[in-house]
């Protein structure tokens, strides 16, 4: 059968409620030319093992709780295989919940309505585990309470789109502990990070930390933010060498589209001391954000700036005029 298999590059597992993993499974799951595997609906399928060359991961509607599990890993040709080439997924409240795995062949990470998961990735992440890694998405799973562990967050140096929805327990897309300074999250960076939409995740208080705007998102191009109730500021800001008599200027090269939508706790873009240029803003949209006091206006080159004001509420997007107002589209 395994020979048979040698081929296989693609597989869906979907509402199989009988369907459960064992010794046939997991010579199909486990196979190394497996690339793609989607499982949805499928209550007890846990434990099964995926080999570390999958490429796309989709979990769906997957309920399976932590418990003490003994998973048979199988042996590669020679017998000279050790565990750290197979995944072990055991259940679905922390999912990748052994440090050692290596799984820089995936790129793409789906998980969709699993009510139980609690973490994503948990213990010290080794770099180079998930170098390759370029999309996330995230949507319903309610309990989850942050997405990248602190040492996650500064070995993701492919990721290009992050996509979370109705999360509505999640409270830091960086894990940031007590522990955590500002002198660990500056080695957090996103080199190649492009697109952030996050709706519907009511106690989400920040986007990311101020540290990662400096030159960690040189290739950001949009900014969707909707419904997020508790959000006070994108960036948060908490640097104690900063001081409001001291200007702190970020650009952000390549921003296109920002969008800040339905945030009634907004206060602020940026703290108090920062100024955010965004040379290449096309679409700016501020709706039902009634206590933003950051005031954007533009320039004559085009380039548009954000500043917080210090006790003033901005009731409105204010534009500078300039010779060049009329060539410069504001879809508000």
């Amino acid at each position: 059968m395994a020979q048979g298999l040698s081929l296989l590059n693609e597989v869906e597992l979907v509402n199989l409620p009988q369907l459960k993993g064992g010794t046939r499974n997991d010579i199909v799951l486990a196979s190394p030319s497996l690339h793609k595997l989607k499982v949805m609906g499928c209550p007890q399928l846990t434990p099964f093992i995926i080999s570390t060359n999958i490429q796309v991961l989709e979990f769906s509607e997957m309920t399976e709780k932590k418990q003490i599990s003994n998973v048979i890993v199988p042996e590669m040709r020679g017998g000279t295989s050790t565990s750290m080439e197979y995944l072990t997924i055991s259940n679905f409240e922390e999912l990748f919940e052994y440090y050692g795995y290596n799984l820089s062949s995936l790129k793409i990470l789906n998980l969709s309505r699993l009510i139980e998961l609690r973490v994503i990735w948990s213990g010290p992440i080794q770099v180079g585990n998930y170098q390759n890694l370029t999309e996330l998405d995230v949507k319903d799973c309610k309990r989850l309470r942050y997405i990248f562990p602190l040492t996650m967050a500064r070995n993701l140096p492919q990721l290009w789109r992050l996509d979370i929805s109705d999360c509505e327990e999640l409270e830091q897309i960086i894990e940031k502990d007590q522990t955590s300074s500002q002198h660990h999250l500056q080695a957090v960076c996103f080199p190649n990070l492009i697109w952030i939409t996050i709706r519907n995740c009511e106690n989400l208080k920040c986007l990311f930390p101020i540290t990662l705007a400096h030159g960690g998102l040189q290739k950001l191009e949009n900014i969707i933010l909707g419904r997020i109730s508790k959000l006070e500021q994108v960036f948060e800001g908490d640097e104690p060498n900063v001081s409001k008599e001291e200007e702190k200027v970020i650009h952000l090269p390549r921003l296109t589209d920002l969008q800040l939508d339905g945030l009634p706790n907004l206060v602020s873009f940026g703290h108090v001391g920062y100024h955010f240029v965004f040379q290449s803003l096309l679409i700016l949209r501020v709706v039902d954000c009634p206590n933003i006091t950051t005031r954007f206006s533009f320039d004559s080159e085009k380039s548009v700036h954000a500043k917080t004001q210090a006790c003033q509420l901005v009731d409105e997007i204010i534009v500078k005029e300039s010779a060049t107002a009329q060539e410069t589209r504001w879809p508000i």
